[in-house]
């Protein structure tokens, strides 16, 4: 390693099934929610609208995140379209901040942090599942007052 290479990791060193174990753990009732997950993301469905949370790990950008997904077998498609007329009622009650959203991922939300440190694990997944909740909350409030996104 050169110095210049210092601190610079690949997320393939990122031992991901060990983080998805300890998000598990710390939050079971994900499972009964889950539409699908992969070693980088874990999907949970929002039925009634036919939709998906996908809350991620991106170790090698330092950050974790939350936005409004794509699934087929669960009817979560053409998301980002569907839900761009509620984008801004919907941001407006999420209150978040420009530098906590991330271009091109529609309406979403990232914390920076560094994936790496598994110390950091236990707030991490904790985070998800909280910012995921606040998404979903949003969506049922904004829908519920002004029709379904899947009509």
């Amino acid at each position: 390693m050169s110095e210049f290479d210092f601190g610079v990791r690949r997320a393939s060193e990122f031992r991901q099934r060990g983080f998805w174990t300890l998000f598990l753990e710390r939050h079971p009732e994900e499972r009964a929610l889950m539409a699908r997950c992969g070693p980088w993301f874990w999907q949970r469905g929002l039925p009634d609208f036919a939709l998906v949370l996908s809350m991620y790990v991106a170790p090698a950008q330092n950050h974790v995140g939350v936005f409004f997904g794509r699934n087929e077998k669960f009817g979560a498609t053409e998301a980002w379209s569907r839900l761009k007329p509620f984008q801004p009622a919907i941001e407006d009650r999420l209150k978040l901040r420009p530098e906590q959203s991330c271009e091109g991922l529609g309406i979403n939300s990232l914390w920076r942090v560094n994936c790496f440190a598994e110390d950091n694990w236990p707030a991490m997944a904790d985070w998800l599942v909280t910012e995921a909740s606040r998404f979903e909350r949003a969506v049922a409030e904004i829908l519920g007052e002004g029709g379904e996104a899947g009509s």
